[in-house]
């Protein structure tokens, strides 16, 4: 039997509170193997510890959100630094970077924060994730300059162009069920253009919920959804593109 992988989840949101063993019961029906639980701030940090301690199979991620640079304090890196060089359980440190979208004001605190980040992540050798949005060039550009480490581009939703500057830095990309929608030809035409060797699949859920379950709430087992379409998209084999995507994810995730 073959998996697979959601690279990027907010199970750890409120909305799943209730009845998060009913989830995570459909994730194992689904034959979800891993759910990689992002955490924005300590909170969403200490929760996962405790998912985590009655399922052993989610992952965790942590990082600073680029919406929040004005709450972020010295203390806050302090203790991200503290977390990304000593706990194992921590996979990536994500989800990091730029959002102009809402805080396109804050600008220059994002950057800040952001550099800041990614330097934590080179001193220990840790895989960053990336938020980008209304932010392409900024982004690109700051990665390529001080990014030392391995790195995925989250819920990519970029150009064509921009995915294949990525790809020639070496990074990973990752889809959501965005690429189910019937109108997203630029995403579609983004996984067929993405080496098998490069791309994961994620949920972000409880948002982009991919066809046919879209205008409910997202959840992990959706996966599953997400790396079909992909496969008859690719006119891959279903079990093949599992496979593959659980190399690519364990790659990531195997660092000092």
């Amino acid at each position: 039997m073959s998996y697979w992988i959601d690279s990027h989840c907010h199970m750890n949101d409120k909305i799943f509170y209730d009845d998060f063993d009913g989830y995570m019961q459909r994730a194992q029906e689904n034959n979800v193997l891993v759910s990689n639980l992002v955490c924005l701030n300590k909170q969403d940090l200490q929760l996962s510890y405790l998912l985590k301690e009655k399922y052993p199979r989610l992952d965790i991620s942590f990082g600073y959100f680029p919406e929040d640079c004005l709450k972020v304090s010295a203390e806050d890196l302090n203790y991200l630094e503290k977390i990304i060089s000593e706990d194992k359980r921590v996979k990536f440190l994500g989800e990091i970077g730029l959002d102009y979208h809402y805080g396109k004001e804050n600008k220059e605190k994002q950057i800040e924060l952001f550099i800041r980040q990614i330097e934590i992540a080179n001193k220990y050798n840790k895989t960053i994730m990336i938020h980008t949005r209304d932010a392409s060039e900024d982004t690109y550009n700051i990665l390529e300059k001080y990014a030392k480490t391995k790195v995925l581009m989250h819920c990519f939703s970029e150009s064509t162009e921009m995915l294949r500057r990525y790809l020639k830095l070496g990074y990973f990309i990752s889809f959501s069920g965005v690429i189910t929608f019937k109108n997203a030809q630029t995403p579609k035409e983004n996984v067929l253009q993405c080496p098998l060797d490069r791309i994961l699949t994620e949920t972000d859920c409880p948002y982009l919920t991919p066809v046919p379950f879209r205008g409910k709430t997202n959840e992990t087992s959706f996966v599953r959804y997400t790396g079909e379409y992909m496969a008859q998209l690719k006119g891959v084999n279903v079990e093949q593109l599992q496979q593959q995507i659980i190399e690519n994810y364990a790659y990531l995730t195997d660092v000092d």
